[in-house]
């Protein structure tokens, strides 16, 4: 394996570890994915609903990321995975039973979203942050690109098996392998060998946030990567729950027919991903993400205008192509250029903009598609996500410019001396 190629990050066991566990893992979330979506159509036949439990599944990031944050930074990222790999388990089996037992409601599985939801808040930041510790912040980059390569990889081969297996034995079977996927996560970690992990002391919750949030205020180009992200999130990025009644009603295909429309867009997130893992090595990164914003929200527009399956196919591929070349190329933007003392809490607010933002986009997404139709619902959403990042790179030039660095502890936040906790 060449240290210095594509592939560089995978030199490291632990990443290795937890690199292979999530394939597993991924694979089954995604499966799932199809069919929970289907499932929502099957029990309810409403855009509206659709849009509903899409908020419901986020929401409990916009509330409970920022505390998610806070235990990051200040507990063991290592132990804090094995809970929630252990409790999106049992949540996965309880859809499972439910579904199969025939006994599933709409509003079982709206609190089976939110709970699963919740659990995400803490899982996201502890996930994204832990992956400094097992690559060092060298291969950093590097290993966020294999890792969007990994979960968009899993996104071409989960919905598509999971549209063959709800066709062919029902839903149900999709929740309980998505829940035996979670054990490679849980023998992943405990395979694990870390350093002692430096932790620092607890502080008031108010206390932990002002230190980023002051951080955040001398760095004006890190304000602005996340506003950008922030209006991709809200006003482009719900497009996804469209797409079960986009995939029926407008281009006239069934599960099968919507499980490979998810697949082909997985399929450009794993090219993009692919590429952006050299690319990041030798190249600044601002032109990536700008690159691939620009194609993502072109992918979508595309998307909601054509009424054509395989047009749709090419334009959901370019779409996924530049989502996560922006997403991994922002990722990395911040987590190298913030202090290793608030890592969590800045991962804790880049979930919250990729998933927490989507309850208010999903909402807007459902009712916009209720009076006009799911197509100028993705399309007009992107559009008005297009002006808006336009005005702002029109209004601050620099920011293209942008580039990785590695700062030190936050001078207005000096950290107290480490502690010793292993990981």
């Amino acid at each position: 394996m060449n240290p210095t190629g594509t592939f560089k990050a995978l030199r490291h066991r632990n990443f290795r570890l937890f690199y292979t566990g999530q394939m597993i893992s991924l694979t089954g979330s995604w499966m799932q994915s199809v069919a929970f979506s289907w499932l929502v159509l099957v029990l309810t036949n409403s855009s509206f609903y659709l849009g509903l439990v899409g908020a419901l599944q986020t929401l409990p990031v916009l509330l409970f990321s920022f505390l998610g944050g806070v235990v990051a930074d200040h507990t063991s990222k290592l132990r804090l995975m094995f809970l929630t790999q252990a409790a999106l388990l049992l949540l996965a089996l309880a859809l499972g039973v439910l579904v199969g037992l025939e006994l599933i409601k709409i509003w079982d599985l709206c609190l089976i979203v939110f709970l699963s939801g919740t659990v995400m808040a803490f899982d996201i930041p502890a996930r994204q942050a832990f992956i400094v510790d097992l690559v060092g912040k060298p291969d950093l980059p590097n290993a966020i690109a294999l890792n969007s390569t990994l979960f968009n990889f899993t996104r071409v081969l989960g919905p598509a098996v999971g549209g063959a297996i709800i066709a062919a034995v029902g839903m149900a079977n999709c929740f309980f392998l998505n829940a035996a996927s979670f054990l490679a996560v849980i023998l992943a970690l405990a395979m694990m060998r870390l350093p002692q992990a430096r932790q620092t002391p607890w502080k008031p919750f108010l206390h932990a946030w002002k230190e980023l949030l002051d951080y955040l205020w001398t760095r004006r180009e890190l304000r602005l990567v996340l506003l950008l992200m922030s209006l991709v999130a809200v006003f482009a990025m719900p497009y996804y729950v469209l797409l079960p009644m986009l995939a029926r009603a407008t281009l006239g295909v069934g599960p099968r027919g919507f499980g490979i429309l998810m697949a082909a867009s997985g399929l450009g997130a794993f090219l993009g991903g692919l590429t952006l893992a050299r690319r990041l090595q030798s190249r600044p990164p601002m032109p990536s993400f700008l690159a691939g914003l620009g194609l993502f929200l072109l992918g979508l527009v595309g998307l909601g205008l054509c009424g054509n399956y395989y047009a749709a196919l090419g334009f959901i591929f370019m779409s996924g192509y530049g989502m996560v070349t922006q997403l991994s190329t922002g990722n990395s933007l911040l987590q190298l250029n913030v202090p290793d003392e608030l890592r969590g809490r800045l991962m804790s607010l880049f979930g919250l903009i990729v998933m927490g933002f989507a309850p208010v986009g999903s909402i807007i997404y459902g009712v916009t598609a209720h009076y006009t139709s799911p197509g100028l619902a993705i399309s007009g959403g992107s559009l008005f996500a297009a002006l808006c990042a336009g005005l702002v790179l029109l209004r601050y030039p620099d920011l293209r410019h942008f580039d990785f660095s590695a700062p030190g502890p936050p001078e207005a936040a000096p950290m107290p001396p480490p502690t010793s906790l292993s990981s």
